[in-house]
């Protein structure tokens, strides 16, 4: 996943993967694919392989085409066969527009609202994502040819702390060794949200109280964690080899993620003593970290994330 500065090329692009079906739009320069398009799927292939889909709303009418023929020739019951109670609920999430997919209606009705979300309602497109980002585009073009050096958003650098496992091309990395550690606990946190999360969509025996420690977790991890560190990388600067730019939140995983093992207690164990080494990175960078702020308001999040998940782990599996 390519990840851009916030400006024209940003706002292209997602103008382009958030269109309605029908409208046409030139990509943003960097993203026009150089290779003629895959050929469709035919019905006798076994394996799956990669598909070209025109538009967001393209690939989800394609979902849910495939969700509909599949409930036909099965069943809904084979084709949805997961309790109900491992959906996410409003109730969980505190979102009444949250939809618990429970058969091909719900399923339906959830592909519908993610459609409509992006592109709008039956042409109206003016309150949807493509409604947005075009009002923000135009202001964004308005103001740059009022003021042409006018520069919303911090010179920020799609750069790493190192070489991803995944990408072969050389990528930009951050040399400023404060901005390396802060982006270093930012990745961090990300890992532990990750993990968060899968294990509350992959969860057991879990009580609902266990759930909701979940949820908030998650939610504590994205606010209280990520959100200064990232907004603090913002600010730092990326290096000496990349004068006058600076660093950004960076995403970035060290390995291919899998999932935690099944049992419940042993999977709290691990995800409550990944949110102490996070909290005491933090804690321990807080002293001389440029972002010293930041940090420390990291480390407090994190600790109260970790006593939360702790006291959900038996005894006898905590720490010494």
């Amino acid at each position: 996943m390519v990840r851009l500065s916030f400006g024209d090329a940003a706002l292209t692009h997602f103008l382009y993967l958030e269109r309605p079906e029908g409208m046409e739009r030139m990509d943003a320069e960097g993203f026009v694919p150089a290779a003629p398009p895959s050929d469709p799927v035919t019905a006798g292939e076994i394996m799956p392989r990669r598909q070209e889909f025109a538009t967001v709303g393209h690939l989800y009418r394609g979902i849910l085409d495939g969700l509909t023929g599949l409930a036909a020739r099965l069943g809904e019951r084979a084709l949805f066969p997961g309790p109900r109670r491992a959906q996410a609920t409003p109730e969980l999430f505190g979102w009444p527009q949250l939809i618990a997919v429970t058969g091909l209606d719900s399923a339906c009705a959830a592909i519908e609202e993610i459609i409509e979300q992006g592109e709008g309602a039956r042409g109206d497109w003016q309150p949807a994502h493509y409604g947005r980002f075009l009002g923000i585009w135009e202001e964004y073009r308005r103001l740059r040819e009022e003021d042409p050096r006018f520069e919303p958003a911090h010179p920020v650098i799609p750069a790493f702390t190192r070489q991803p496992f995944d990408i072969t091309e050389p990528q930009p990395l951050l040399t400023d060794p404060a901005t390396r550690g802060v982006a270093e606990l930012f990745n961090l946190g990300y890992e532990v949200l990750l993990q968060v999360l899968t294990r509350f969509f992959t969860h057991t025996d879990e009580t609902d109280e266990q759930l909701g420690t979940l949820v908030e977790a998650a939610f504590g991890l994205m606010g209280g964690v990520m959100r200064p560190l990232g907004a603090a990388l913002t600010r730092m600067p990326a290096g000496p080899g990349h004068p006058g730019r600076t660093a950004g939140p960076v995403f970035e995983m060290y390995y291919q993620m899998g999932n935690f093992v099944p049992w419940r207690a042993a999977a709290w164990a691990l995800l409550s003593e990944r949110v102490a080494v996070l909290s005491g990175r933090c804690a321990d960078g807080a002293g001389h970290a440029d972002a010293a702020d930041a940090v420390a308001r990291a480390a407090q999040a994190a600790a109260a994330i970790s006593a939360q998940l702790a006291a959900q782990v038996p005894a006898e599996l905590r720490p010494a």
